[in-house]
């Protein structure tokens, strides 16, 4: 054997080992043998400060029920029943559905509902032991644990279910990651995937029943996450430009605005589409979302972004500059949306019959790039390079194809800017919606987005004033792009 040969078989002992021992530590989970650093672990207080999803707050929550909440609870509860009858007598009628689901689909069940809505019981029926199998499989085979083990420990780890290191749902959301990475070999794991598969997991009892949903949302043409996920995101970059189209037609003042302080879709929206609006709204929206996602699919996404820029366009308007602006929508419409949820929705309902009527709720049809190409389930062992864990140096096609497309993006929106020589004069005029005194009252502070490598630490920013020419500079300098890092 060459002193090459030699050396690369050392490299893949190593990565073999390393995967190994990441496995071993969560499956010993909270084993008192398994000792984790205290930073990993860091105190809290259990009462007071947790919601009722099981996030926790800076400041105490109220120790007493205010009457608005107990007759929050009261319908909530009336629901419940209504829920449990229609559940019983699946499908129901698709009104009753949409009506229903676009109120709340009630906490309590909630998981059942989104049992049904991606039809994971037949998909369960119809692979069995595949899931087994394929976790059986990553255990030997994973290249993608490392990373994965990284992101599950950063992974919601303000609510109690994720708090503690390997804990069971730590546990299990490195289980579906890694056994999804060796199942759709073609897409393997991007960071954006464990956000998804976070929240099903908040919901979903058994991890087999998180990994089938999961794949539903991923493979299914409905929501077709595949494509957002995928090396080059053909789905984001057709997402963003229908965006684009929407906003240039529909919102030109802030259209406008947004182009003259450089502030590009993908400095504030990659989140919103790659993980439904989770950690971008409150919790108890983005579920509502979530809700909707489910039933009606994938252009729910684009509706809702152009309702939060509907809802607080003035405000956007005011802002001078790109900073202020990707600092609203990042951070501070998460900690105080200023609307309440069934209001937003509302708002939701009206945007998207507005852009059907104007034909602009639908984008131009997905590609073969958007779908797995590759048999689903059907195991494809990792080259040399991806086994020992090298990264690459320079773009791939599809990556530089991202890159190319976002400068041509900025420069047709500064012309279409420059030759527009009138705001509109109505913007989505049928949404008209009471500000609450206090929805501006909004504190946080800055939290980035940026493009970074398929698996690995590095990034690349696009918080700049001139990302564009940013952008081009570093294609030219060859750094690697690879993968969407979504700023936790």
């Amino acid at each position: 054997m060459t002193d090459e040969g030699e050396q690369q078989e050392a490299l893949v002992k190593r990565a073999e080992d390393e995967r190994e021992e990441i496995f071993r530590r969560y499956e010993l989970g909270l084993d008192p043998s398994n000792v984790v650093d205290s930073w990993e672990n860091p105190t809290f207080e259990i009462y007071h400060i947790t919601d009722k999803y099981g996030f926790m707050h800076d400041s105490r929550l109220p120790t007493t029920r205010n009457a608005q909440e107990l007759h929050r609870n009261n319908i909530e509860a009336e629901r419940d029943k209504k829920w449990l009858k229609m559940l019983g007598h699946w499908p129901p009628p698709a009104d009753k559905l949409h009506k229903r689901v676009y109120k709340g689909i009630p906490d309590r069940v909630r998981w059942q509902a989104w049992k049904r809505l991606l039809n994971v019981e037949h998909s369960i029926a119809s692979n069995v032991g595949v899931y087994a199998r394929m976790l059986q499989l990553a255990r030997k085979y994973s290249t993608e644990a490392r990373q994965i083990d990284a992101d599950v420990n950063r992974q919601f780890r303000d609510n109690l279910a994720y708090r503690e290191r390997y804990c069971t749902k730590q546990v299990s959301l490195f289980n579906v990651l890694n056994a999804y990475s060796i199942y759709n070999s073609e897409l393997g794991y991007c960071q954006g995937m464990a956000c998804v598969a976070g929240v099903l997991l908040l919901y979903m009892v058994e991890e087999e029943e998180a990994f089938w949903a999961l794949n539903t949302l991923i493979t299914d043409p409905k929501y077709g996450m595949h494509g957002l996920f995928i090396e080059g995101f053909p789905k984001l970059t057709r997402f963003i430009a229908h965006h684009d189209r929407i906003m240039s037609k529909i919102m030109r003042k802030l259209h406008k605005h947004f182009t003259k302080h450089n502030v590009d879709a993908l400095l504030y929206a990659i989140k919103w589409f790659f993980v439904v609006f989770v950690e971008r709204v409150p919790f108890s929206l983005s579920l509502r979302v979530w809700d909707i996602f489910m039933l009606d699919g994938d252009r729910v996404i684009l509706s809702m972004a152009i309702t939060i820029l509907y809802l607080h366009k003035d405000e956007l308007i005011r802002l001078k500059d790109m900073d202020a602006i990707i600092e609203y929508l990042q951070v501070k419409l998460h900690k105080n949306f200023g609307y309440n949820d069934d209001d937003a929705i509302q708002a939701l309902e009206r945007v998207m019959k507005k852009l059907k009527d104007l034909k602009l709720d639908v984008p131009p049809p997905a590609k073969s790039n958007e779908f797995p190409s590759r048999k689903l389930g059907d195991f494809v062992e990792a080259d040399m390079e991806k086994k020992i864990g090298r990264r690459r140096n320079d773009y791939t096609d599809n990556e530089k194809q991202v890159i190319t497309d976002v400068i041509s993006r900025q420069e047709q929106n500064a012309i279409e800017v420059q030759s527009t020589v009138s705001y509109e004069t109505s913007e989505c005029a049928t949404v008209t919606l009471t500000v609450p005194e206090d929805s501006h009252s909004i504190r946080s502070s800055l939290a980035g987005t940026s493009v970074a490598s398929h698996g690995s630490s590095e990034t690349m920013s696009l918080e700049d004033n001139n990302v564009h020419l940013k952008t081009a500079n570093m294609l030219q300098n060859n750094t690697p792009q690879r993968e969407l890092l979504l700023g936790t």
